[in-house]
């Protein structure tokens, strides 16, 4: 098989790689390999391994007989279902690697992530032709959807002043996390990439906006420090988000003003 270029500098994921290749070309159900996630890799990076089935039935059957095939990969430390229903995770003890064996149908479906994937087992170009499909998709933007989310942006405002009034500050820490993830699904919209929320955010941000992002952090859990984070939070969006959204007509001026004018008169209040 063709060795993997992320993995080119590191053995162990190749040697991984290779013996689940040998593995699971000698399994009938199996009419695809790839290597999917990140374009780089490191030595704390684990292997997603996608296999697709021709039948809901193979795919089934591979899915009870997960274990085995995995042990004649390599020794496990341990092994569990993920949280995706076709989705099997593994540590493999030796490499001490994790490999992700996630198991899908025929035809794979294409998306804008899939232009870049590692084939290594594409019998019948299913992969192949998936790639092709892939590359000239994008993400698109719903911009109904995103007007809605920047109103409900702005109107958990109100929320988050409640509770930092009754002093509620792990539910008002809650609502900082919400709004961080809030601000990187609008930067993945708007860059028409897959969503992730934080993963890989420091190949997401410039610097200008990732040192302005690591602000909306709360030091103490104090009514000032909760405010003082808000504040951040809110000059990012405005800084770096609001341009973009008057451009593409969605930006409710008027509505803007009047919860940004509740939030500084309450924010006042509280603080005294």
């Amino acid at each position: 098989m063709s060795k993997i270029k992320k993995f080119s500098h590191l053995p162990k994921h190749q040697d991984l790689v290779d013996r689940a290749y040998t593995v699971l070309i000698k399994d009938k159900r199996v009419r695809g390999i790839y290597i999917s996630g990140s374009q780089t890799a490191d030595e704390y990076s684990d292997i997603d391994l996608s296999i697709i089935c021709e039948t809901e039935d193979d795919r089934k059957s591979m899915k009870e007989d997960r274990l085995l095939i995995a042990q004649q990969i390599g020794e496990l430390k341990a092994e569990a279902m993920s949280i995706f229903p076709y989705t099997y995770v593994t540590l493999y003890e030796k490499e001490e690697i994790k490999v992700d064996f996630s198991f899908s149908m025929i035809p794979p479906l294409p998306r804008p992530d899939k232009v870049n994937i590692d084939i290594i087992y594409d019998p019948d170009d299913h992969l192949a032709k998936m790639v092709e499909e892939s590359a000239k998709l994008t993400w698109e933007i719903d911009l109904s959807d995103l007007r809605n989310k920047i109103q409900h942006f702005y109107m958990g405002l109100s929320y988050t002043i409640s509770k930092i009034g009754r002093g509620e500050f792990w539910d008002a820490l809650d609502c900082v996390d919400f709004y961080r993830k809030y601000l990187i699904e609008f930067e993945d919209t708007l860059a028409q990439r897959k969503r992730e929320n934080y993963r890989r955010i420091e190949k997401k941000l410039d610097e200008v906006r990732l040192e302005a992002f690591n602000k909306i952090m709360v030091k103490e859990l104090t009514r000032k420090n909760l405010f003082q984070t808000m504040d951040n939070m809110i000059s990012y969006f405005e800084r770096f988000l609001v341009e973009r959204f008057r451009e593409l007509g969605i930006y409710h001026e008027t509505y803007a003003k009047n919860m940004m004018e509740f939030y500084e008169r309450k924010k006042k209040e509280i603080l005294g």
